[in-house]
């Protein structure tokens, strides 16, 4: 999934109006992931100088960086983060680790070769669905046109419960840009 597709989701099943306090611990929830795979697309491209066709085949599939990205993407750690805020009375932190795990679960059907070992450290299985949000190969159209309609749903219900203009602006502006990403940038790839 696209990242901002994880944030709007995540804050349209964890938001709520009468918690506002939650609504930046959900959305770090949703990035966590995701993070340290825009750090290695900056360093890969921007200092390195390698090609994306070699990054997101060969680069990306290399052992160290998946140990890291599945670091980040380990259903088994977040429920421990969170049980252990759940334990200490912190609810705005188990909101966030609550986030990290909707962003894995929301991650598994839609990564076909690309997906992650979402329940590392206690096993090395990682699933390949048969659907792909990005790949034409794997069905991207169904996949990427399910998470299209989750998010615009998602956005219905946050606008709800948003109150103030800048939030209803910055939840409106990510949705077209999230929309935008998918017609711009995957549209052509999986209508080509």
């Amino acid at each position: 999934m696209q990242t901002p597709g994880h944030v709007i989701i995540n804050l349209g099943i964890l938001g709520r109006g009468d918690r506002p306090t939650w609504t930046w611990p959900i959305i770090a929830g949703a990035l966590v992931p995701d993070v340290l795979m825009f750090w290695f697309y900056l360093w890969t491209k921007g200092i390195k100088g390698l090609p994306d066709s070699e990054i997101w085949s060969q680069t990306y599939f290399l052992e160290d960086w998946q140990n890291i990205f599945d670091l980040f993407n380990s259903i088994p750690l977040a429920l421990i983060g969170m049980g252990l805020a759940i334990y200490w009375k912190r609810g705005a932190i188990a909101a966030c680790f609550a986030s990290i795990i909707l962003h894995c679960l929301q991650d598994l059907p839609l990564h076909h070769d690309d997906g992650h070992r979402h329940f590392w450290p206690f096993s090395n299985f990682r699933f390949e669905s048969p659907v792909s949000y990005w790949d034409p190969g794997h069905h991207a159209e169904w996949g990427s046109l399910f998470e299209v309609i989750c998010v615009l749903i998602a956005t219905v219900f946050v606008l709800r419960w948003v109150k103030s203009r800048w939030g209803r602006g910055i939840l409106i502006a990510m949705t077209v840009l999230y929309i935008a990403l998918y017609t711009g940038f995957y549209g052509p790839m999986l209508l080509g």
